[in-house]
């Protein structure tokens, strides 16, 4: 309020400038707010007497109720037909520009106080405030935050974090201090705070629980965080402003891209990549052993459920026997019928699988399929990457002969002059299976007239074969022909040390398979990995 002058007659007529506040005491003032402008002053020793003033109001004050620690982060309103709106500075603005943003200063903004002080306005106008818009901003600490929580899930900023090194504390929305640590199992089992932090991939989950049982309350299901012993329990809030932790995080020095044999500058710091995407085929799976058990020709065991993947018959010896039994996936049984030569008594491993398409992977591990999965999968069961290889199909990409060859290169040209005789490749081709094919680069020489050597670039030496018959070197994986060429495609003209060279694709998909043990001391006894290839149900191999 603006400060005013009254002439007090007992000091002789002189001006004598002062504040409400300093009259206050010995003034007693009374205004009409009907418009009139004159007021009466008395001492309390003197006659009373009157005068006439005029005051000038020179600012505006709105407030706004807050408390608990919120404030009033912005506001708008209306008066005398004007947009009154607040600014981040703090200071209030009208008749904003639609372009800057920005108006004219007209008064500021107190947010801790929730108060709007207008200190200019248009003359005469009415002091009517409508259309008032406020913010209330909460409070991010203390106890009236409101962003408070049961449940808190976040990642450390590395990984992976040393086993046994993650402690967390924090305050409980009652107070209640804490400084807990997590076991070498990732697991947290505290009076006030139950959790798990997977050490490999950084994710912590945290629900903040009470020890005793608060009235009307109804216990939660806390199972999903797989903490042995717990079932339910009592939640209550956790101050997530105050949520601190400690971790040791492994780091990994750079390697040499020629000891790596790969160029690791795409790979992350750990070298490891993720092998679960959505859209990416996935492979649930179980696998168990029958017990220990003599096998008897025409015996039969049932490994106790249908629809299997596969079935290994393993020896007592550790070895996998791959003949002598017969199986049948869909009943579940193995039936013996040649025992002998088994390392007894006998084991078998038995799968159960299903292949399904990745909805959504999630970074604490969740994987969710298109599809349900038609097994029930106990505890113990893995879920495997695939990698689609597409369809596949044997078969030869290149043929031609030569007059001579040095006996190692294998060159996809001709070299030097051709042969004098030429294989009938259109009446006669040479064929290959699905099953037998290999991809490999074949060359067969003539030792004489009418018998040649059969050389693979990787398989060596498989033999001397007659051309009066069809010539079919033998896989030994799997007693299955190479390539087959038949005695009419030869033809006459070939003498000692002509060449015939043919190249075939086997039905099989190339995969680079790396495992690394990295150094320090020795924590198993051996490592191993298994792979196993897949083929279209009910499409036999041909």
């Amino acid at each position: 309020m603006a400060n005013v002058t009254i002439p007090f007659e007992e000091t002789g007529n002189a001006l004598e400038l002062s504040s409400f506040l300093a009259i206050s005491a010995n003034t007693v003032l009374s205004m009409s707010l009907a418009g009139a402008n004159s007021a009466a002053a008395k001492y309390a020793s003197a006659a009373s007497g009157s005068t006439s003033f005029s005051g000038d109001m020179d600012e505006l004050h709105l407030k706004t109720n807050v408390a608990n620690a919120f404030v009033l982060s912005g506001v708008s309103f209306s008066a005398g037909g004007k947009r009154y709106v607040s600014k981040a500075s703090g200071d209030l603005h009208v008749d904003l520009s639609p372009i800057t943003g920005n108006g004219t200063k007209v008064g500021t903004l107190t947010s801790g106080q929730g108060e709007v002080v207008l200190n200019t306005w248009p003359a005469g106008m009415a002091p009517a405030v409508t259309d008032w818009r406020g913010v209330a901003g909460a409070p991010v600490n203390g106890a009236f935050t409101p962003f408070n929580t049961y449940l808190s899930t976040f990642r450390i900023a590395t990984a992976p974090i040393r086993t046994g090194s993650f402690s967390v504390l924090g305050t409980m929305q009652d107070g209640t201090t804490f400084n807990y640590s997590a076991d070498s199992d990732g697991t947290i089992d505290e009076p006030r705070v139950k959790g798990r932090i997977n050490y490999t991939t950084g994710v912590v989950k945290l629900v903040g629980v009470t020890p005793s049982a608060p009235a009307g309350a109804t216990p939660v299901d806390l199972s999903f965080l797989d903490i042995p012993g717990l079932t339910t329990a009592y939640i209550d809030l956790i101050r997530q402003e105050t949520l601190r932790y400690n971790a040791v995080a492994f780091t990994y020095l750079p390697l040499d891209a020629d000891l790596l044999g790969i160029d690791p500058v795409r790979l992350p710091s750990d070298g490891r990549v993720p092998i679960f995407r959505p859209g990416e085929l996935a492979v649930v799976g179980h696998r168990a052993t029958t017990a220990p058990a003599t096998a008897v020709n025409g015996g039969v065991v049932n490994v106790g459920r249908t629809r299997l993947s596969r079935v290994r018959v393993l020896g007592n010896d550790g070895h996998v026997i791959e003949t002598g039994y017969s199986e049948n996936l869909e009943a579940g049984t193995v039936t013996w019928n040649d025992v002998t030569g088994y390392s007894q008594p006998v084991r078998v491993e038995h799968s159960i699988e299903d292949t399904g398409l990745q909805r959504d992977a999630q970074i604490d591990g969740t994987i969710t399929f298109t599809r349900p999965l038609t097994h029930d999968y106990p505890i113990g069961s893995y879920v495997s990457s695939a990698l689609r290889a597409g369809d596949m199909k044997a078969r030869v990409s290149l043929v031609f002969d030569q007059a001579t060859w040095n006996g190692t290169t294998f060159s996809d040209v001709p070299v030097g002059d051709p042969a004098p005789g030429t294989y009938n490749t259109v009446g006669y081709p040479i064929t290959v299976t699905n099953d037998g094919a290999y991809t490999e680069r074949w060359a067969l020489r003539f030792k004489t007239t009418s018998t040649v050597e059969v050389f693979g670039e990787h398989v060596g030496n498989l033999g001397e074969f007659s051309i009066n018959a069809v010539i079919q070197p033998i896989n030994s994986v799997n007693n299955k022909p190479f390539f087959t060429i038949q005695p009419a495609g030869w033809g006459g003209g070939w003498v000692p040390g002509n060449l015939l060279r043919a190249n075939t694709v086997g039905a099989m998909f190339g995969v680079w398979m790396v495992r690394t043990v990295q150094q320090g001391p020795a924590s198993a006894a051996d490592y191993s990995f298994l792979t196993v290839v897949r083929g279209d149900v009910d499409n036999p191999a041909t």
